[in-house]
C-alpha cells in the first residue's frame, strides 16, 4: 500500500482538535497533487499504445460514472 496514504490515514485518526485539521487538510492536498501528478504520468506513457481515442473514450466513460455518483450523493 502506498506510504503517502498510510501516512495520511495514521494522521486523520491522530486529530484531537481544530488546529490540526490545517495540517492535516495540507497534507491531504499534497497527497492528491501527487496522485494527480501519477495518473498524468501514466497517461502520458500509455498514450502511444492505447491512442487518443481509446483514452478519451476511457476518460468519457469515468466521467459518466463519477456524475452518476455525484446525483446519487444530491439525493
Amino acid at each position: 500500500m502506498d506510504n503517502d496514504f498510510l501516512t495520511l490515514i495514521k494522521r486523520i485518526k491522530e486529530v484531537k482538535n481544530l488546529d490540526e485539521l490545517d495540517d492535516l487538510k495540507e497534507l491531504s492536498e499534497n497527497f492528491l497533487r501527487n496522485k494527480k501528478r501519477q495518473a498524468i504520468l501514466t497517461l502520458l506513457s500509455i498514450s502511444e499504445e492505447m491512442g487518443e481515442e481509446e483514452i478519451l473514450s476511457s476518460i468519457k466513460d469515468l466521467s459518466g460514472y463519477l456524475e452518476s455518483i455525484a446525483k446519487q450523493g444530491n439525493k
